[in-house]
């Protein structure tokens, strides 16, 4: 994974600097930058139907896309917060885990965080489930409330009234907005 990412990193550079070598001649001076931003300018206030049409479209596939992206990681949670049953708990562990970030000359972005172990009772059962959300401290023997799953107990996550709903809630309000102004400003230009 971490030599895909690289290699996209690489292509994108290399994507760049053909860019900026293809184009450096026609943007030597300020003037030129000035004057190719007006001929734009220009273009754009001239076909302003069709810049208005794409700009829907893109509007309302980045709302799919935002919908989809929320639905995909918050499924699981948004299940338990419905359907799921409460319990007491206790976090008895924690898995470290290593977050890889960016690499830059200057610094690393990665870091490492404690995932809780938790443990409950489902019934006459012991469960225990790593949470989603980690911690830069552990901290043993934290009595917690737990969400989980009645049918699955090993589907479960700690109870936590905000957190619950981020970031899979935010991420689907923001689709169902741009997926909406899309399809609204699509409908009306239909009807001018």
């Amino acid at each position: 994974m971490h030599t895909l990412i690289l290699a996209v990193k690489i292509g994108i550079f290399v994507g760049i600097l053909v860019l900026y070598l293809r184009w450096r001649k026609r943007f030597a001076s300020s003037e030129q930058v000035l004057s190719e931003i007006q001929g734009f300018a220009a273009w754009a206030q001239n076909n302003k139907e069709k810049v208005l049409r794409y700009t829907r479209m893109m509007e309302a596939v980045a709302g799919l896309f935002l919908l989809c992206l929320g639905y995909y990681i918050g499924k699981d949670h948004f299940h338990l917060i419905r359907d799921g049953v409460r319990a007491q708990g206790m976090i008895v562990g924690y898995k470290q885990e290593y977050f890889p970030g960016s690499i830059t000359a200057a610094s690393t972005s990665s870091f490492t965080a404690f995932m809780p172990i938790v443990k409950f009772q489902a019934g006459e059962q012991d469960v225990e489930f790593k949470d989603w959300m980690g911690t830069d401290a552990a901290v043993k023997n934290v009595r917690v409330m737990v969400l989980y799953d009645p049918e699955n107990p090993s589907v479960a996550m700690i109870d936590r009234p905000v957190w619950n709903w981020i970031p899979w809630a935010p991420t689907l309000g923001a689709g169902l907005f741009l997926l909406f102004v899309g399809v609204r400003g699509w409908m009306t230009s239909k009807s001018n």
